[in-house]
């Protein structure tokens, strides 16, 4: 059940050139001590940067483009987004000499600004010295109005973007400035954009969605998402593991867990939450996320899936400020049901998750027809909730 909240062309560059000229304006420069920066270096290899060790780095590359996001602690929109595909994936551009630049900067407006609920002014564009473009953008959503300046060049043979969003704060604008001029993309690793054929059938039997990670009131580290089952069969015993790494690609801590749901159906999605408690290790530039399952025996299970409960609930904030998402749970199958629970997701304005819960119903065993109560409290959420989504499972009786 779904309800309301109420309350990722251009100038020509050479090889492994740095984007020395992407320097974002500001009425106060100011030095920016690069001490304490860290090295962050792709596991692909094609780029590099420094930033602040305690930004987070939400990796979300897959075989077609590399694309990451860097974001401040306790921000809920990253700062930078660096996305990266072959040229040779681009329409008309079987050459540099042929690339239409209004018709390139049209596509990507059109991919990264094309919201429905919002609109993207373009102010202006300007060559930079280091040959790249800077397009200056406006966008107003129902969020508010952001600026965005956003960086196009090609480093044959990529096309390699930084796309930034102007942060208020001017601090955090010096050091957002120090970080793009860090910049610098490496060609000569070898990697290329791979292109799923139509007739292709392969996927991950386990997919990710609504991704997301913030750093909690107490310094944990936060991560959280949905997994989706891409397989012709049922899934069951779905554990997801999220490991952390420094510049230098070494496994610094890891952290798993086990999805909400028993079983996924194909094309089912589940819900987790990783907590490293203490925080992020000195170090730490990134993280990856691994998930794996079993197929489920479905003629022997006993698996009460939500196709049989009926939900209904409600979201509001109470005295105290935490967001509690309420509601019924009513059998609507033939068997009666035990140990019946719901599972709540909370979302952004994005889709991502910003929390997720589970808890048994106040009745926990429900003959057909009968309904039980439940409610979860949120004390803390990794963002501004927008949507919330509530399913039930149970146990068939015997």
């Amino acid at each position: 059940m779904r309800g309301n909240i109420i309350k990722q062309w251009l100038g020509i560059l050479t090889a492994g050139l740095v984007l020395t000229g992407c320097v974002i304006e500001e009425q106060t420069p100011s030095l920016v001590d690069p001490t304490n920066f860290a090295t962050y270096q792709h596991p692909t290899g094609t780029y590099t940067l420094e930033m602040p060790p305690d930004w987070v780095v939400n990796d979300q590359s897959d075989a077609f483009a590399v694309s990451t996001e860097f974001s401040p602690p306790d921000t809920s929109e990253p700062l930078l987004n660096v996305y990266i595909v072959s040229l040779s994936t681009l329409p008309g551009t079987s050459s540099p000499e042929s690339i239409d630049l209004d018709t390139l900067v049209a596509a990507y407006e059109g991919q990264f600004y094309a919201a429905s609920d919002a609109v993207t002014k373009e102010q202006s564009r300007d060559i930079q010295p280091d040959g790249s473009l800077r397009i200056k953008l406006v966008v107003d959503s129902p969020q508010g109005t952001s600026q965005h300046n956003d960086f196009l060049q090609i480093v044959e043979p990529y096309l390699a973007v930084l796309r930034v969003r102007l942060p208020d704060d001017q601090t955090q604008m010096r050091t957002v400035s120090h970080v793009i001029n860090t910049f610098a993309v490496n060609n000569s690793v070898g990697w290329a954009s791979v292109l799923q054929q139509a007739d292709s059938q392969y996927q991950d039997a386990v997919g990710f969605a609504s991704l997301n990670a913030w750093v909690d009131r107490n310094g944990g580290f936060v991560v959280a998402g949905q997994v989706v089952n891409n397989a012709a069969n049922a899934l069951e015993f779905v554990r997801i593991e999220a490991r952390l790494y420094d510049a230098e690609n070494r496994l610094l801590l890891s952290q798993d867990d086990f999805v909400s749901s028993d079983t996924l159906l194909p094309g089912e999605y589940a819900p987790f939450s990783l907590i490293f408690s203490d925080g992020l290790p000195s170090g730490t530039v990134r993280y990856d996320l691994n998930a794996s399952a079993r197929y489920a025996d479905i003629m022997n299970r006993n698996f009460y899936g939500p196709e049989n409960f009926a939900v209904s609930s409600t979201a509001d904030f109470d005295a105290n400020g935490f967001l509690v998402v309420s509601g019924q749970v009513r059998n609507e199958g033939v068997t009666t049901a035990n140990l019946v629970k719901a599972i709540a997701v909370v979302f952004d304005e994005q889709g991502r998750v910003i929390a997720t819960d589970t808890t048994l119903t106040d009745v926990q065993q429900l003959p057909p027809g009968q309904t039980s109560t439940f409610s979860v409290s949120f004390a803390e959420l990794g963002g501004v909730p927008n949507t919330f989504v509530v399913s039930a499972q149970g146990v068939a009786e015997e």
